[in-house]
């Protein structure tokens, strides 16, 4: 019986210790049609969209728990074709492999909006880098 519940006690242990936290759930390539965004464990962010590339950093402060309501929870400072903006975001964790990030920069015409503009992201599985890939 005893070693019945050390067992168990050892594998729930281990089993919270595996749990990702918010900022490393965040980390990785997120991806639509539109657009994919890489956050990076250094605190760097490299986009690819429409619009074209940008990279700078950014700051996740993890999901807001105690609200649905949109709060600004990522802020990122990206370059893009040589001007640099700072993007206040709302990063809401739809599961284990969607985001959606909503767009709460402040904007002149944003007060007509009734909603903010969103994006909703997959994980992107990388592939394995190859000596042919490289």
């Amino acid at each position: 019986m005893k070693r019945w519940l050390m067992l168990c006690g050892l594998l729930a242990a281990s089993m919270i210790g595996c749990q990702k936290t918010p900022q490393q759930q965040l980390v990785g390539r997120w991806s639509n049609g539109d657009m994919s965004v890489r956050f990076r464990e250094d605190g760097r962010v490299l986009i690819f969209s429409r619009s074209g590339r940008a990279e700078g950093r950014y700051v996740f402060y993890g999901p807001n728990a105690a609200s649905r309501a949109a709060t600004e929870n990522l802020i990122m400072d990206v370059q893009r074709n040589g001007k640099i903006a700072r993007m206040f975001l709302d990063a809401d964790f739809l599961g284990t492999d969607r985001l959606r990030l909503s767009d709460l920069t402040p904007k002149p015409n944003r007060a007509a909006e009734p909603t903010p503009e969103f994006a909703v992201l997959r994980r992107s599985v990388d592939a394995p880098v190859t000596a042919a890939s490289r």
